[in-house]
């Protein structure tokens, strides 16, 4: 556990002196004396202090580096380059502090951390952890304080049935069958082409995202009339997965989905080619985008479909890539543009409001659209309805492939290219 930035005492008593009323004899407040602007002004707060529980360490640590906390850093660096995020009502800009923990990968440990930081911290906001099943476990906390949080690195059926139930907690990623009805679509397409046979082969990490994308993806291929002739788990930190491989290669599938997390994504890929598994299809989950799949296959690659995508054509990503190289001297992955984009959310969503508002932001975030650096997003329901479903390695760029008529979607590579 540790702590980034705390808050200067002092600073804390001369802000509290300001928040007091001073009202002059016979009931006249020294506001309608004074006049409102000047004293508005002097009332802002010095800073926005803004907290989050991500994994620092764990197994979960990789994939929130890569994808969240990193993104929170850079995030609030740009916003204090830029003097902070205006609150109209104060009439200045106002810089951002932020008060970081780890969770250790663990859900209870985040639970008792996001409290920490409303309760004891007082924070004006908490940005999200890192991960399906811990983002499933503090949105109750998040909603019982009414503290606004945009979840990016969370997918589960369960965020539709339970939306209405947590109103403070917005889900700008893909969920389960949105997700794998694309790929099954896909798979009955070329079927149909007879490009393929339609036999499709699924693994999945047993952890939520794993458990509830392969649940899907069974589902949409009976809809679609494709055969699944393999569907098996796999333990959360699994050392080897060789033998499931080798089993699935046996059955000569066309396709091959593995609902991953970033250490087995590495390892699948790895393990296929030493095995020399090539299928035309083939899909790996969170972590085919990060710069260190690229550091180690190269051009293999290409023609790899992932989970999710990003507008590659979206109006300042290309500077934001050149602050995050310059910041953390490597290369950008999706996820974390799609966290820096609902950042770019929460802040329109402040500035619109003018205020550290928590139920007006809400509010904001709930009905409007916002352009960003990753996609347009619009809630209804507290779900993101046309989120980025699958991506495709496309030589050194990541492509939107489905939804096919989203802005900035390209065509499928199709087969995927040998080993």
């Amino acid at each position: 556990m540790r702590t980034i930035v705390r808050q200067n005492k002092q600073a804390q008593r001369g802000r509290d002196a300001m928040q007091r009323r001073t009202v002059l004899k016979g009931g006249v407040s020294l506001l309608a004396a004074a006049g409102a602007p000047m004293v508005a002004r002097a009332q802002a707060p010095k800073s926005i202090r803004i907290g989050y529980a991500v994994s620092l360490s764990g197994p979960y640590a990789p994939g929130a580096q890569s994808t969240t906390w990193s993104q929170y850093k850079l995030w609030a660096k740009d916003v204090n380059d830029a003097g902070g995020i205006f609150l109209k009502k104060h009439d200045r800009k106002v810089p951002i502090e932020l008060i970081d923990y780890d969770d250790r990968s663990q859900i209870e440990e985040a639970i008792r951390l996001v409290e920490r930081l409303i309760l004891n911290d007082k924070v004006d906001l908490v940005l999200p952890p890192w991960g399906t099943a811990t983002n499933l476990a503090t949105a109750p906390v998040f909603n019982k304080h009414e503290y606004p949080a945009i979840h990016y690195t969370a997918s589960a059926m369960r965020v539709r049935q339970l939306g209405p139930r947590w109103p403070y907690s917005f889900w700008a990623l893909v969920q389960p069958d949105n997700g794998t009805e694309p790929l099954a679509a896909m798979c009955a397409q070329l079927k149909k082409e007879g490009k393929i046979k339609g036999r499709i082969a699924i693994m999945h990490v047993a952890d939520q995202l794993g458990v509830e994308m392969a649940t899907a993806m069974v589902d949409a291929c009976k809809k679609a009339a494709v055969e699944v002739v393999y569907n098996k788990s796999y333990p959360l930190g699994v050392s080897d997965l060789q033998p499931q491989i080798r089993e699935v290669m046996a059955l000569e599938p066309d396709a091959f989905f593995c609902f991953s997390y970033p250490t087995d994504t590495f390892m699948v890929t790895e393990q296929a080619q030493v095995v020399g598994f090539s299928p035309p299809i083939f899909y790996t989950g969170v972590g085919t985008p990060f710069p260190a799949y690229v550091a180690k296959f190269g051009a293999k690659k290409n023609g790899v479909l992932l989970y999710g995508a990003v507008d590659t054509t979206a109006p300042g990503q290309k500077e934001y890539i050149e602050r995050h190289k310059a910041m953390f001297n490597r290369g950008v992955e999706i996820g974390s543009i799609g966290t820096y984009g609902t950042l770019q959310i929460l802040q329109k969503a402040i500035e619109q409001v003018g205020e550290i508002d928590r139920k007006k932001i809400r509010d904001a975030i709930a009905s409007g659209t916002f352009e960003t650096i990753a996609d347009v997003y619009t809630f209804k329901d507290q779900v993101h309805q046309t989120a980025w479903a699958v991506g495709q390695w496309q030589g050194d760029e990541v492509v939107g492939i489905y939804p096919a008529d989203k802005r900035g979607a390209k065509p499928l590579m199709f087969p995927k290219p040998k080993w």
